[in-house]
């Protein structure tokens, strides 16, 4: 059997995001945003199709 062990992770702090606690998939983890994870708050938020992107007009400066 194998375990993955995260290099940022020292003592249970990541040493990437200002050594807070290790939650993996927090932002600023090197696992967001590529994986999928099961707490979707941990999730990136997807893409609309820019079909659907409603961009307004620029307002007229006068």
């Amino acid at each position: 059997m194998s375990a993955w062990g995260c290099p940022h992770d020292i003592e249970g702090k990541c040493s990437r995001v200002n050594n807070i606690p290790c939650d993996l998939g927090m932002k600023g983890c090197v696992l967001f945003g590529r994986f999928r994870f099961a707490d979707p708050a941990k999730n990136r938020p997807k893409k609309l199709p820019a079909s659907l992107v409603h961009v307004s007009p620029p307002a007229d400066d006068k």
